[in-house]
């Protein structure tokens, strides 16, 4: 849906929160890997089916904690560029839906173009501090 690396980049974040501003499914391509530090999700998504239509599903039982939360990206670099690739190296929070803090942390986040459409193909997040 994504028409630069930087949209797709700001879409995955959308999609990483409770309030549904984007739908999951329609920020990604497959398959995509992710190495997981909050509600447990599979590793890598090979199938649709697999998908949940929004990253917030399920979490009332995996994460009742995360219901409501929403993710701010607080700053990003390119680390990795080419014409259908771009990795970007991120800062961002998640705050509980009172707004208090609840993280912060670093990640990889990578992006595709795939038929003029930029996409996550990879989120890897690391250094998370909880406040």
């Amino acid at each position: 849906m994504a028409a630069t690396p930087e949209e797709a980049l700001q879409d995955a974040i959308d999609a990483s929160g409770s309030l549904k501003l984007k739908k999951f499914r329609d920020t990604i391509h497959l398959p995509l890997h992710q190495v997981e530090v909050g509600p447990a999700l599979p590793p890598i998504y090979l199938s649709d089916a697999d998908v949940p239509e929004y990253r917030s599903d399920g979490w009332e039982e995996t994460n009742p904690e995360w219901v409501g939360s929403t993710n701010k990206l607080l700053a990003h670099d390119v680390i990795i560029r080419d014409e259908n690739k771009v990795a970007f190296l991120i800062k961002a929070a998640r705050y509980y839906a009172d707004g208090k803090l609840m993280q912060t942390y670093d990640a990889i986040f990578t992006v595709v173009n795939r038929g003029g459409e930029w996409r996550l193909v990879s989120r890897n997040p690391f250094n998370v501090r909880k406040a």
